[in-house]
């Protein structure tokens, strides 16, 4: 394993030239080089590729800079690196590209009628083993997927039956119209395994022990706990458009960002995705890497943890809205490479087609929630808080979540709310993420979160219908979970956008989450390199396959 070698960093003092300034600069500032405190302007210069690899590589080291996924399975690979892994391990029916542009894949689909979706298998696609990849395994994957004990079960909510009807055949009923279900196709929902492989190895699939077996670009050599994963090119792999240039891969699990930085400026690791913010003077200026910012459906959230107490009281959550300052902390904390975020789903998220009708709603939130220190104390003391203190986790070593906290921390003291600060283990917080028994005792959960497609029912689906995985407050408003429903039987882009935001219009009322900011991803790698998708589409694509040499 890669040591995570610390070293101390030099202090500059924030001396404060007048009772006025602003508590978010004394929270950048503490213990950051001079060099880290610059702000990038990256509002023009968002990429979503790098420019197309030269020729093959030996070997290429990646970090994963969330830590160490939990699982490898499909199914429920929901983290950024089980979902980034698993990605080029194992085909989805169909694709997306780096700017989210939706086509076939393994197989092609015809939507017969609104309730019957036809997938042909067109690929001749193999399973690492060499066996070849059946309707009987997509049919066989697809039911997996949707079976409760997996986290996208919730995109297979309409579905009736999914059955093998042909040689190559597949197809989908479903007890409604889902205009969503064939876009998560493209997403860890629609990844296929081995039938065979997977009832076999059923106990320990898709584990360290267990491994599993897939058709993709990459096949999984070993993964050793709290070390590494590692995996080869499949020679064999069925698709030119995305056969490998790197040899072998090894995934790295390295989560304090000095150390990722330290490492990535000393050319043991090659690149990386999220990348912390206050890393990037410091890579850019090393010489040895590029450093570039692409657009994402990405956000930072604190989100409530657990249903009740305080955080139920919405005269309270209405006042913790308003209590960020949340253009200076992109400024000064993210360095630019992040914008404001007023609601729940980022704009990244909107449909194209019906942006305006997205942004009209989102600029009532924008108002609404606007900084106000004085009106945030004032519907504080209006609440039934009565001075507990509130406990927001984060992952230990991330120092960009800590300032973020730091700030929130300070600004809540100042409308008489008293925060404590959590740090989690980076494996226990991501398990916190979907696992009840993790958040005991935490009040909010301050990270990050992503949506795999362009659609606002995928990551509203998650969180507001009642039962959803993410759905930590028990929210369960009949008229939230009829308007996203109906909206998910709606194919009308217009009519869609105009029963979400019915649905909006209530659940940002409850306050489940504070959203802060709509983030970038930030790709670094060696300039020995090029090729990586810099876009958050990565995360669905298999993002290994394009990298190579630049020269």
């Amino acid at each position: 394993m890669l040591q995570s070698q610390r070293f101390v960093r030099g202090r500059r003092r924030c001396a404060a030239a007048a009772a006025g300034v602003s508590l978010l600069l004394v929270a950048a500032c503490s213990g950051g080089s001079s060099n880290d405190d610059k702000t990038v302007d990256v509002s023009k210069d968002l990429a979503s590729t790098m420019s197309p690899a030269k020729g093959d590589i030996d070997q290429l080291t990646w970090n994963l800079t969330a830590g160490e996924p939990d699982t490898l399975d499909p199914r429920n690979a929901a983290t950024y690196g089980g979902g980034q892994v698993t990605s080029n391990l194992c085909d989805p029916l169909v694709r997306v590209d780096a700017d989210y542009k939706l086509t076939p894949n393994l197989v092609s689909f015809k939507q017969v009628t609104p309730t019957k979706l036809v997938y042909t298998l067109v690929a001749d696609a193999t399973f690492w083993d060499g066996k070849p990849v059946t309707a009987e395994d997509i049919a066989f994957s697809l039911n997996r997927a949707k079976a409760p004990d997996s986290i996208v079960s919730f995109i297979y909510a309409n579905v009736k039956s999914i059955e093998a009807t042909g040689d190559k055949e597949v197809t989908v009923t479903f007890t409604k119209p889902d205009e969503l279900f064939n876009n998560e196709m493209s997403t860890i929902a629609g990844l296929v395994v081995e039938k065979a492989y997977t009832e076999k190895n059923a106990k320990t699939f898709g584990t360290s022990a267990g491994g599993l077996m897939c058709s993709g670009p990459f096949k999984l050599d070993s993964w050793k706990t709290g070390d590494s994963i590692t995996m080869s090119r499949n020679d064999n792999y069925w698709n030119d458009t995305y056969k490998a240039h790197a040899a072998s891969v090894k995934f790295t699990f390295v989560t304090d960002s000095t150390a990722l930085t330290q490492a990535l400026n000393a050319g043991e690791i090659d690149g990386a995705y999220e990348v912390s913010p206050d890393a990037i003077t410091s890579l850019k200026s090393n010489g040895r890497n590029a450093v570039v910012f692409g657009p994402s459906t990405q956000s930072l959230k604190l989100d409530v943890a657990n249903p009740g107490g305080v955080t139920a009281d919405r005269t309270f959550m209405q006042g913790l809205q308003k209590i960020v300052d949340r253009k200076a902390l992109a400024k000064v904390i993210y360095k630019g490479a992040a914008t404001p975020l007023y609601s729940a789903i980022t704009p990244t998220t909107w449909p194209n087609d019906q942006r305006a009708t997205y942004q009209k709603a989102y600029d009532v939130l924008e108002k609404e929630r606007a900084f106000d220190a004085k009106g945030a104390k004032k519907l504080i003391e209006q609440s039934d808080y009565d001075g507990q203190k509130l406990v927001v986790a984060i992952p230990a070593g991330n120092s960009v979540l800590s300032k973020t906290a730091q700030l929130l921390q300070q600004q809540a003291k100042q409308a008489g709310v008293t925060i404590k600060i959590l740090s989690l283990q980076p494996l226990v917080y991501s398990q916190a993420g979907y696992d009840a028994t993790k958040r005991k005792g935490i009040d909010f959960l301050l990270g990050t979160s992503f949506n795999g497609v362009q659609d606002p029912l995928e990551p509203a689906g998650f969180v507001y219908l009642p039962k959803a995985f993410y759905n930590y407050t028990d929210l369960d408003d009949p008229a939230v979970t009829d308007a996203l429903n109906t909206a998910r039987e709606t194919f009308d882009g217009d009519k869609r956008a105009e029963l979400f935001i019915k649905a909006q219009t209530t659940f940002e009322q409850a306050s489940a989450t504070v959203p802060l900011l709509s983030t970038n991803t930030v790709t670094v790698l060696n300039k020995k390199y090029t090729g990586a998708v810099t876009s958050f589409a990565y995360w669905a694509m298999p993002q290994m396959a394009p990298i190579g040499a630049a020269k």
